[in-house]
């Protein structure tokens, strides 16, 4: 089993296989922290001009809209911030037969869990989510639960080993195949 496939690490701890999410460092990864400095700029000039009266040029109308603007700027920052290095994982535990999957929810710090028994998954599969880009995904329930993204054609073989070992994991039939088929 490789170490890493696409955007997620994987190791194995007794009868445990996890899969954590490891975010890139590029620019995208950055603009929520670049957003979250311009609100707090904006906030700490907001809140100069309203304690120090000689800073006020304008009207406090002006300071008002600044102070707003760094409310909504510090909000979208931690929004996206959340969303792009948000806890996203999963866990199989092959001997409870259960899949547990999170991903971010709210604003930064939660996360949502769900726990999927073997029985209820009724499809483990590969799609491409972007050109070049493809993703495991388990189907439970009619809903899709993403385990792992952004993994390129180079990573394609190692991808669909893990999409074959889960998949006879959940496999309902408990026959081995057949010698030499």
């Amino acid at each position: 089993m490789p170490r890493r496939v696409g955007d997620v690490r994987l190791r194995h701890d007794g009868e445990l296989l996890i899969g954590e999410k490891v975010s890139p460092l590029d620019r995208a990864s950055l603009l929520p922290d670049l957003i979250l400095l311009a609100g707090a700029a904006a906030g700490l000039l907001s809140l100069a001009r309203l304690i120090a009266p000689s800073l006020r040029t304008g009207s406090l109308w002006g300071t008002g809209g600044a102070a707003l603007l760094a409310a909504v700027a510090t909000l979208a920052g931690l929004r996206l911030g959340g969303l792009l290095r948000g806890r996203r994982g999963f866990v199989v535990n092959f001997d409870r037969h259960l899949v547990r999957v999170d991903r971010p929810h709210g604003l930064r710090i939660r996360s949502a869990t769900t726990r999927v028994p073997f029985e209820e998954i009724r499809e483990v599969r590969v799609e491409e989510r972007r050109t070049g880009c493809w993703a495991l995904v388990i189907e439970a329930g009619g809903l899709p639960h993403l385990l792992v993204d952004g993994a390129r054609a180079s990573e394609r073989a190692p991808l669909e080993r893990l999409r074959g070992m889960l998949a006879a994991a959940v496999a309902r039939d408990l026959n081995p195949p057949a010698a030499g088929a």
